[in-house]
């Protein structure tokens, strides 16, 4: 589309352009995801990122190429992160379950949530709630700031200032 190759594109035309490409897009979406409510995200994601930096992008192929690669990119990019959020969640639930050797490390594994769950509850409530969707839900820092509506450098701080703390109740870790 000249419009876009111009770097001219207008709310008018980006509407256009979002209503004419949407739904296809979002079906394609699906067939990565299978997952509508992901699949929705991905393309509204993409046509986000295309709109914020729409004076800077510059597209070689036809914006609807642009598009689907745009999105199949993205839909990847959600795959290899859910990858990493279940097998966290996997590591996490079979270590709960997991039976020690003996009652020495039950002890230990007891003593180290117990500790964990207590220094979460010392920390400032904003700081635990960043520090939970970065640790436990597995959430990048962008994420994490978009979701609360704060910048990505409190978000660094207040992981930072949440490993400080932790490492005063755990200093073996240093």
């Amino acid at each position: 589309m000249k419009l876009i190759k111009q770097n001219k594109i207008n709310l008018k035309n980006f509407e256009r352009l979002f209503k004419k490409h949407y739904v296809q897009l979002c079906l394609y979406a699906l067939k990565y995801t299978n997952n509508e409510v992901l699949a929705e995200e991905v393309v509204q994601t993409v046509f986000c990122k295309i709109w914020e930096k729409r004076k800077y992008i510059s597209i070689a192929v036809s914006f609807k190429s642009y598009l689907y690669i745009a999105v199949r990119n993205k839909c990847l990019q959600e795959i290899k992160h859910q990858k990493v959020i279940n097998t966290y969640n996997n590591y996490i639930e079979s270590s709960d379950k997991r039976n020690f050797e003996g009652p020495h490390e039950n002890l230990i594994y007891k003593e180290t949530s117990e500790i964990l769950s207590e220094v979460l509850e010392i920390l400032p409530e904003r700081c635990s709630e960043i520090f939970k969707l970065s640790r436990f839900e597995g959430l990048k820092y962008s994420e994490i700031a978009k979701q609360l509506s704060i910048s990505i450098k409190t978000v660094e701080a207040d992981i930072s200032k949440a490993l400080k703390t932790f490492r005063l109740y755990f200093p073996e870790y240093k």
